[in-house]
């Protein structure tokens, strides 16, 4: 009788690794959507995270040797990039990560859009349609100009997260009336005003005027004229700046990406950070759906995933669905640092 019972539990079991519950929710991609996660290192030599979008921004004579973009994908599969300015038309495999030095894609400072899908590889017995979209932006700045700088700050859950970005930056949003009154803050180094113009998606869309100080909000209605704003609405604008007090201009570029109102973003993950025998472990788990989960470098199929844990140490934590839906969170010291 106890082998019957273990032998059915032993084929439930595998059973409900095999069939996992697929997420009904669709993937984010469909809805226009970029959740691909990039590693950026700029002309600032810094290195950042960014969701979605990353953001470059260039001088006409820039070295291009050193600066590069890392796409972090779900296990493995292909990779494709197109961009018709930057002549780009590219297919790949990819084995978690992947890193493409700008010094090898364009032969000098260009500016342009490069796209990117990636097809994660069946996985074994699994429901599965992990598809993630992302794109690069690529600005460049004139030798006499200077690139303005672009911030914006955005609730996630009871937090403020400041987005901060120096001659091109970015910005995501669902569709629907609300969008409109989003706006972002150009800031310059005098404060003796000036005037500044917007353009872009075509001669509708043009909005100048004077500023006082050294900055200046700009919402999006002002910009498009419009309340409610749709997927056809996403767009490139060109912003220039002209202080008082200078003799030069500021330039930049801010990329706005309007998505589907369908988009449903993965719910939080939790984690937790407790003593095992003798030893510090973090562990992190999600809902029934959840397909798989990795912390920084490894990944495992299943939704609950732990490793050895170190005080001062960071850890990227991600967890993914069926429908490639994904959540990313950094923890160090038992804080979340960084969420999106």
């Amino acid at each position: 009788m106890l082998r019957i019972a273990l032998l059915t539990f032993m084929v439930y079991f595998s059973l409900a690794c095999a069939h996992l519950p697929k997420d009904i929710h669709p993937n984010p991609a469909k809805s226009g959507h970029h959740r691909m996660e990039f590693d950026t290192f700029g002309i600032d030599k810094k290195e950042k995270k960014e969701l979605g979008i990353s953001n470059f921004y260039l001088y006409e004579d820039q070295d291009l040797s050193d600066l590069f973009f890392r796409f972090n994908g779900i296990r493995y599969g292909t990779l494709y990039m197109k961009s018709n300015a930057c002549g780009i038309d590219a297919t790949m495999s990819f084995s978690r990560t992947k890193t493409f030095y700008l010094a090898k894609l364009i032969p000098k400072p260009t500016k342009c859009s490069i796209r990117l899908t990636a097809e994660t590889a069946k996985i074994k017995k699994r429901q599965h349609n992990i598809v993630e979209t992302g794109v690069v932006k690529l600005n460049v700045i004139p030798k006499k100009s200077k690139p303005v700088r672009i911030e914006y700050y955005r609730t996630n859950d009871t937090q403020f997260k400041k987005y901060s970005y120096v001659g091109q930056g970015s910005m995501q949003r669902q569709e629907g009336d609300l969008t409109s009154q989003e706006h972002f803050t150009v800031l310059t180094e005098t404060d003796g005003g000036g005037v500044y113009r917007i353009t872009g998606c075509g001669e509708a869309n043009v909005f100048s005027d004077n500023y006082e100080g050294k900055q200046f909000k700009v919402t999006l209605s002002n910009i498009y004229n419009k309340r409610y704003l749709n997927r056809d609405d996403s767009c490139d604008f060109e912003i220039i700046v002209i202080p008082n007090e200078e003799l030069y201009k500021y330039l930049g570029r801010f990329s706005i990406n309007i998505y589907g109102k369908d988009a449903i973003k993965l719910e939080p993950l939790k984690f937790d950070i407790y003593k095992s025998w003798g030893r510090w472990k973090i562990k992190a788990w999600g809902r029934d759906y959840v397909l798989g989960c990795s912390i920084n470098s490894y990944q495992w199929i299943k939704k609950r995933c732990k490793m050895k844990y170190y005080k001062d140490k960071t850890y990227w934590i991600r967890f993914f669905t069926s429908n490639g839906r994904k959540s990313l969170y950094c923890v160090m010291n038992n804080e979340i640092i960084w969420r999106e």
